[in-house]
């Protein structure tokens, strides 16, 4: 994959939120080539080492992807303490997740599920996602 098609987004807007106390991190509006990913895009951390994403995204072509090239965890001062880790692989690759869309007239909801290394949870203070379409 050319890497100049690959985007680099930073979370919109991260809360904590009560309770449990999860980390949710939460994206506006995201276009790459004929794709959406709709506002409202979020990832869920628990301090338990788990985390969901949910999202909506369509295409303007049949036969497209979405794809999550890899999520990285960052700290305060935005320097990379790790990466989530997929439950289900992708050719072999434990970062990335897809979200196929067959048909251009729908849309379809994203979800994953991923893990990571509970010993990041207490610097954990944004999330950085690199996806394409």
């Amino acid at each position: 994959m050319d890497p100049s098609v690959i985007m680099e987004a930073a979370n919109a807007s991260a809360k904590r939120l009560t309770g449990w106390t999860p980390w949710e991190f939460t994206w506006g509006l995201i276009r790459k080539g004929d794709c959406t990913m709709f506002e409202g895009a979020k990832w869920t951390l628990s301090p338990d080492g788990t985390a969901t994403f949910d999202a909506t995204v369509t295409s303007g072509e049949d036969d497209d992807a979405w794809v999550i090239w890899h999520v990285d965890l960052l700290d305060a001062n935005r320097a990379i303490l790790g990466s989530l880790a997929t439950e289900h692989p992708v050719g072999g690759d434990w970062r990335k997740f897809v979200q196929n869309m067959p048909s251009s007239a729908e849309r379809y909801r994203f979800r994953a599920w991923a893990t990571f290394d509970t010993g990041l949870w207490d610097d954990i203070a944004h999330l950085k996602m690199h996806s394409s379409c």
